[in-house]
């Protein structure tokens, strides 16, 4: 079992060197940023597309999370360092290919592409995502990145994006590219992942669920004649629960990922020994 850690960094947060520093030397396995390039100040949804959910405090001050991981990745040697979770259909596939490749680089093959599609309507549109088709124009931007990472003059012709023989580059350092873990609970993201993807980054699932989940996709990684020993399944909880962890585990979750708020007044090193402590590192 591998564990990880899940922040947010604001204006109000440690630097993230030092927070990354730290998670490194307690001996987790893996650092998660997510991101909301913008918030709406008027949504008609909060998280998880609930009607009068409201926004968390701070979701609308997050850096942005390649910019944090990269100051991550020079500050650690062994840190995995993932997206959790990049909001795929609202930045233009070659833009956020050259991302991931730059980042991978420098860190020396040690990125993880954890991928969402988004819940807010009005960050989509002021992104330029097509909120409705969300999940196609994610799968058409993967499989555009996919072109860009792997081909030598890569091009691609769909619905969303288009583009002719391009010299890309850098190439990723993990062959043929990083992993992609997709997040989700929809009754599609099983399939999705066994035809484009390398993983589950599941949030607020219960053991049974995340036992369901596995059998489907290890019938569906068959299927799609792929080895259903090479699935990724990633979840992230609020609290390290020992009983809990040791539920999950039974059923096949190889990584846990805790939140740990960054913020400078929240004592967060104090967390991270408190969290490296309940799971045993």
């Amino acid at each position: 079992m591998k564990f990880s850690i899940d922040t947010k960094f604001t204006t109000e947060s440690i630097d993230v060197g030092e927070f990354a520093q730290r998670v490194e030397e307690l001996g987790f396995e893996s650092l998660w940023v997510p991101e909301h390039p913008v918030i709406p100040a008027y949504p008609s949804v909060g998280p998880g597309g609930v009607v009068g959910a409201l926004i968390p405090e701070g979701m609308s001050q997050n850096v942005d999370q390649f910019t944090a991981l990269t100051v991550a990745a020079t500050a650690t040697s062994t840190l995995r360092l993932g997206t959790g979770v990049c909001l795929v259909p609202e930045h233009h596939p070659i833009d956020l290919a050259k991302r991931i490749a730059t980042l991978d680089l420098y860190s020396n093959g040690r990125f993880s592409l954890g991928v969402g599609a988004g819940w807010s309507p009005e960050e989509s549109a002021a992104m330029g995502g097509n909120f409705a088709r969300r999940w196609g124009q994610t799968r058409e931007a993967i499989h555009a990145m996919k072109a860009l990472w792997t081909e030598d003059e890569p091009e691609f012709h769909g619905e969303f994006y288009d583009f002719p023989p391009l010299l890309f580059n850098p190439k990723p350092i993990q062959k043929p590219y990083p992993p992609i873990l997709l997040g989700g609970s929809s009754k599609n993201v099983f399939n999705r992942i066994a035809t484009w993807a390398d993983g589950w980054y599941s949030t607020n699932v219960t053991p049974e669920e995340v036992e369901a989940g596995r059998i489907e996709m290890d019938r569906l990684y068959v299927e799609n004649d792929r080895d259903p020993a090479t699935i990724d399944i990633t979840l992230f909880r609020a609290s390290p629960e020992p009983e809990a962890v040791k539920a999950f585990q039974a059923v096949g979750v190889d990584r846990f990922t805790f939140a740990v708020d960054s913020y400078v007044d929240s004592d967060p090193f104090t967390r991270l020994e408190e969290v490296a402590h309940m799971v045993g590192l």
